[in-house]
C-alpha cells in the first residue's frame, strides 16, 4: 500500500498533508481579509508547493498557478511567458468556463477549439491587459481570483533588455487598481525573493506596500518522528524506533527528505537500505550544488560544513584552498549570496547550513 504522507509528489489535499493547519489558516485569513499580496518563504523541500496546492484546492477559488522554474528550462522571454499564461488560463477555463467570454475579447487572443492561445506578435498584447480582463471577470461575478507564482524569484531574470517585463511594476499596478485579484508568491531563495520584490527598497515599485507573509518551518524532532510513524502505518509497516531516529537524525525535520526517506524505505523494507537512501539524497544535492556559478560559493559551504562558523575562519579556510588572498568584499558577497539562496543562515554572528544533507555533501566539495 502506498502511503499518502510518503507520496513524493506535491500534495493536493489535506489528507495528504501533515501538520500544516497554521499555514493553511494564514492563507485563508489572507484570502478573506488580507492584503493584495501574500509571500510564502521556506527553504527547499519544506513543503511550500504542497501547502499552496492544498489551499487552492480546498477553498475552490478561481486561480492561476505558475511554477516559475519552467522559465529556467524554456527561456526567460515573452514567448515562453505567454505560452505559460495561456496554459494556466486553459486550466482556469476548464473549471470556470465563463472567463472565456472575457478573455476572447482581448486583441491577439486566438481560440482553437476550447483552448486559449495568445498571439502577442500580432497585437502587442500586455500582461496588464490580461490581468485587467481577469479582474473584470472577477468583479462582474463577485469573486476573488488568486494569481499564484511558485519560486517567484525566477521572475527577476525577465528584467532588462528591449521590451522587458518588470514583474514588480506589474504587481504594483495590480495592487493599486485590480481589487479582485490577489497574488501569492513563494520562494526558496528567500533573500533573493525579498530583494526582487523590494518592499523595503525605496527604488522598488512595491516599496512600502502592505503584504502578508508566512515562513514555512521544518518539523521539530517529535513531529518528524510522528510523521514517519504515521506514514509507515499507512504502508502497513513498522520499521522500529531506531530506524525512525536514524532518518530524523540525518534529515532534521525537512518534510521533503522525510518523505523521500519514508517512501524509499517502504519500498524496500530492509534496514540495510538506509545508507543507500542517504547516498541517493546526497547525489541529488550534489547535482544541485554543482550548478552554483562560483567556486567560492562551494568552498564557503564546505568551510561552514567543516565547522568554520565565523566570518574570519571562513575567510581563512577559503584562502588556504584557493592559495591566494581574498578581499573582505569577496567573502562578504559570497556569504550574503549563500544566505539569499537559502543555503546558509546567520545566527548571532555564526553561519549554519540550513539543510543537513547539504551540510554532508558540502564536506566533500
Amino acid at each position: 500500500m502506498i502511503s499518502l504522507l510518503f507520496d513524493p509528489r506535491p500534495k493536493i489535499s489535506r489528507d495528504e498533508l501533515y501538520d500544516r493547519d497554521y499555514e493553511l489558516n494564514k492563507l485563508l485569513e489572507f484570502l478573506e481579509n488580507g492584503s493584495p499580496i501574500m509571500v510564502m518563504y521556506g527553504v527547499r523541500r519544506i513543503g511550500k508547493t504542497s501547502i499552496l496546492n492544498v489551499f487552492l484546492n480546498e477553498t475552490n477559488v478561481p486561480h492561476i498557478y505558475i511554477d516559475a522554474r519552467v522559465f529556467e528550462d524554456q527561456g526567460y522571454n515573452r514567448e515562453t511567458l505567454y505560452r505559460v499564461l495561456s496554459n494556466a488560463l486553459n486550466k482556469l477555463r476548464s473549471r470556470w468556463s465563463s472567463v472565456l467570454e472575457y478573455i476572447k475579447m482581448l486583441e491577439g487572443v486566438e481560440i482553437m477549439g476550447a483552448n486559449i492561445r495568445f498571439n502577442r506578435r500580432r497585437t502587442g498584447l500586455s500582461i496588464t491587459d490580461i490581468f485587467n480582463t481577469i479582474n473584470e471577470w472577477g468583479v462582474n461575478h463577485g469573486i476573488i481570483v488568486i494569481i499564484s507564482v511558485d519560486e517567484a524569484q525566477q521572475l527577476r531574470y525577465f528584467k532588462g533588455g528591449k521590451g522587458r517585463v518588470d514583474f514588480t511594476n506589474i504587481l504594483s499596478y495590480c495592487y493599486d487598481n485590480l481589487r479582485n485579484l490577489k497574488f501569492i508568491v513563494t520562494g526558496s531563495e528567500m533573500g533573493v525573493l525579498r530583494d526582487f520584490l523590494g518592499f523595503d527598497r525605496p527604488e522598488s515599485p512595491l516599496y512600502g506596500r502592505v503584504r502578508d507573509e508566512v515562513t514555512i518551518d521544518r518539523f521539530n524532532r517529535q513531529k518528524s518522528l510522528d510523521f514517519l510513524e504515521k506514514g509507515f502505518d499507512e504502508c502497513g509497516f513498522k520499521p522500529g524506533r531506531t530506524v525512525l531516529e536514524e532518518i530524523v537524525d540525518a534529515v532534521d525535520g525537512i518534510p521533503g527528505w522525510l518523505t523521500f526517506s519514508g517512501y524509499k524505505y517502504c519500498k524496500n523494507r530492509d534496514p540495510r537500505i538506509i545508507r543507500e537512501i542517504f547516498d541517493e539524497e546526497k547525489a541529488i544535492v550534489l547535482s544541485e550544488l554543482r550548478k552554483l556559478p562560483s567556486e567560492y560559493y562551494r568552498l564557503a559551504l564546505k568551510a561552514v560544513s567543516l565547522g568554520n562558523k565565523r566570518w574570519r575562519s571562513i575567510k581563512q579556510a577559503l584562502e588556504i584552498w584557493v592559495n591566494h588572498s581574498l578581499t573582505k568584499a569577496q567573502i562578504s558577497r559570497t556569504l550574503n549570496i549563500l544566505v539569499k539562496l537559502g543555503l546558509i543562515e546567520k545566527r548571532e554572528g555564526e553561519y549554519e547550513i540550513t539543510d543537513p544533507i547539504v551540510a554532508e555533501v558540502a564536506k566533500e566539495l
